[in-house]
This record gives structure tokens, C-alpha cells and sequence, in this order.
């Protein structure tokens, strides 16, 4: 996806991003935002964080994990027995971040208001 439709996604009426599905909207965007450098290190480094993610989303874990590069993706993936991000790795200036998988419809509308608010185009 482009920058362009990120702008149109961003730009869409909250009513309208509301009828998609919180995984669809976060996969279609997020990526972007990252790899187009679309927010502050600072930022990114808060969404590697559980309170922030938690306080700003109501995540129960961190929106993005750094890709430790000595271990596998799976391991990467993983928090304990159970894998909580997406296999995708997204660059970052010269890091790579996994997305969180564990997105439920609870997060939506702090997702959009989240994007609306620290995305310009």
C-alpha cells in the first residue's frame, strides 16, 4: 500500500474505518507508517512499551516488538508458549519491528484516533 492510500484511510470518516476489521486496519497501515518513517523514534520506542501500549490502545501487550536479529522470527513471535505477532518484519530507520497480533474490536476506535493523531500527510 501507498502512502496515498495510507492519506485516504487516514482521511476516511471514523465512522467508515469503523466497519473494518481492527487486524485488517492495523496491517493495512501500520506497516506504512513505519517504513515510511511516519512517526517520531520517540514514538516508536512508546509502542515497544507495555504501559504506553496499554494506556493509549488497552493492549495487553506491546503494539511492536524490536526483532532481536540472534533469534528466530518464531522466537520473535513469541511471548511464552504462545506466538503474539504477526511473521511480517517492518523496517524502522535501521531496525525491524514485528506487529502485534492480538487486536481485538476494544482497540478500534483508540487505533484510529491513534492514527488520526499522530499521522500528517
Amino acid at each position: 500500500m501507498s502512502k496515498e492510500k495510507l492519506s485516504e484511510i487516514i482521511n476516511s470518516p471514523t465512522s467508515e474505518l469503523n466497519k473494518l476489521k481492527i487486524g485488517f486496519l492495523v496491517r493495512a497501515t501500520l506497516p506504512i507508517v513505519l517504513e515510511h518513517e511516519l512517526i517520531s523514534e520517540i514514538e516508536v520506542k512508546k509502542l515497544t512499551q507495555d504501559d504506553y501500549s496499554k494506556m493509549i490502545f488497552d493492549m495487553n501487550y506491546p503494539v511492536l516488538k524490536l526483532i532481536n536479529e540472534d533469534q528466530s522470527i518464531m522466537e520473535n513471535r513469541s511471548v511464552g508458549d504462545y506466538t503474539r505477532y504477526y511473521a511480517d518484519p517492518h523496517n524502522y530507520k535501521d531496525s525491524r519491528y514485528l506487529i502485534s497480533s492480538e487486536w481485538y474490536d476494544r482497540n478500534q476506535e483508540d487505533y484510529i484516533r491513534w492514527l488520526k493523531r499522530k499521522i500528517s500527510l
